[in-house]
């Protein structure tokens, strides 16, 4: 419903959407919440819809057209006004249709008849309708998009933006596919998303895409083992050649400027930096350091409310570089995190104001910094265990998953990096 509200300072009756009715402030942020309609409470099995709406009120502002989609898609599902496919409304007709009354039954038995001299209905799926009305066999169940994506998010806690991102697959595969429920599309489909996918967008976007909704599979198939995984292997076949952009960070780690010619004032954004250079650590990892994860010979890279983390792996511990301790120490006892003006609001990412002075100070990108880190550790001849447990990477493989690095072993690796 759009309700017609007074502009403030304005004239009356000018018709909007009141998006700042579904946000709610909550203990650690902000919530969005909006009240299930009492005539579908018992199919959707809650009074109330609540997704987290992040840290700050213009971010929360900011996910209300997605959250009122997302819900709006369901309010039509449970009334049956959105457009089901046709093994999804055969799947739906125990839950529409009275399968008690013999008089119900023989009417939609006769229905099937029709549907096939329309050609609207397979012979496969007329026989599955007709063994759901006689109560030979169950319909399918189904989850729905928010309800797998709320699934996965309680497994992994992933960033705001990985959850984001599974959105956006998810819904662009939904619309091509032309069904409502993830868990009735099929392999064929994923297949067929994939020449989509190819023939409109490069191939690196094309595998972010379908990785995105690979990791949403995985998730569904590790919960319900008798589900098929419909993007498992898609990804394998995709050639992604490296871009330009690429490359050029390549380049420029090979030609940073000399760190006896960096600024020595211990201002903040040099210390940051210097920390990049010494750690090998992701922007956002440095940025959002608080004052408890300096210790005296190490620095925690942990999660946090303001700072989640891009991975599992990304949790560590990074050996404290002799040059860096003193810049870092000072900060060790100070509460909350040490720089909070490098996070943006608007965005909850950190430190994106400092890529133009990075590069212009060391003569790289701060992800160069982090490249440089990898290209050092390489010549010394550290394996890639060691610089994977330095710089937080998840392992490629199954064997790389087990075992431990000692902790002597990144010491030293630490100490290569100047």
């Amino acid at each position: 419903m759009w309700p017609k509200v007074g502009a403030q300072g304005g004239s009356e009756g000018v018709a909007y959407r009141k998006h700042g009715s579904y946000v709610r402030r909550g203990r650690a942020g902000f919530q969005l919440q909006r009240g299930v309609p009492q005539d579908i409470q018992s199919a959707i099995g809650k009074s109330q819809w609540k997704e987290p709406g992040g840290k700050t009120l213009r971010e929360a502002q900011a996910r209300v057209p997605g959250f009122l989609h997302r819900t709006d898609q369901a309010i039509a599902i449970a009334r049956g006004e959105a457009k089901l496919s046709t093994d999804e409304m055969i799947d739906a007709i125990p839950q529409r249709f009275d399968l008690a009354d013999p008089g119900v039954v023989e009417a939609l038995s006769s229905g099937i008849d029709v549907e096939l001299g329309d050609r609207t209905m397979t012979m496969v799926q007329a026989e599955r309708m007709r063994r759901i009305l006689y109560r030979e066999v169950a319909p399918r169940e189904h989850r729905t998009a928010g309800e797998l994506i709320d699934l996965a998010s309680r497994l992994k806690r992933p960033a705001a933006r990985t959850r984001e991102g599974w959105q956006k697959a998810l819904d662009r595969f939904l619309a091509f596919a032309g069904v409502a429920y993830p868990t009735s599309a099929t392999t064929a489909q994923a297949v067929a998303f994939r020449t989509h996918l190819l023939e409109t967008l490069a191939p690196s976007t094309v595998s972010v895409t379908l990785a995105y909704l690979a990791g949403l599979w995985s998730v569904l198939v590790e919960v319900e083992p008798s589900r098929e995984h419909i993007f498992k292997g898609l990804t394998k076949r995709i050639r992604v050649k490296a871009s330009a952009s690429h490359l050029q960070r390549v380049r420029e780690a090979e030609a940073i400027v000399p760190v006896d010619q960096w600024p020595t004032q211990p201002c903040e954004m040099m210390v940051i930096f210097r920390t990049l250079l010494l750690t090998g650590c992701r922007l956002g990892e440095a940025c959002g350091l608080r004052g408890g994860d300096i210790k005296s010979d190490r620095i925690l890279i942990r999660s946090h409310e303001l700072r989640p983390l891009k991975t599992a792996a990304s949790e560590r511990e990074v050996p404290l570089h002799p040059e860096l301790s003193p810049l870092l120490q000072p900060l060790g006892g100070k509460p909350g995190v040490i720089w909070p003006r490098q996070r943006n609001e608007a965005t909850g990412r950190w430190g994106v104001n400092l890529a133009k002075p990075c590069r212009r100070i060391t003569g790289v990108s701060p992800h160069g910094l982090r490249h440089r880190a990898v290209t050092k550790l390489r010549e010394a001849g550290f394996n890639e265990a060691v610089i994977g447990r330095l710089l937080g990477h998840t392992p490629n493989t199954i064997t790389g998953g087990y075992g431990s690095v000692p902790w002597d072993k990144l010491v030293e690796a630490v100490a290569v990096l100047r």
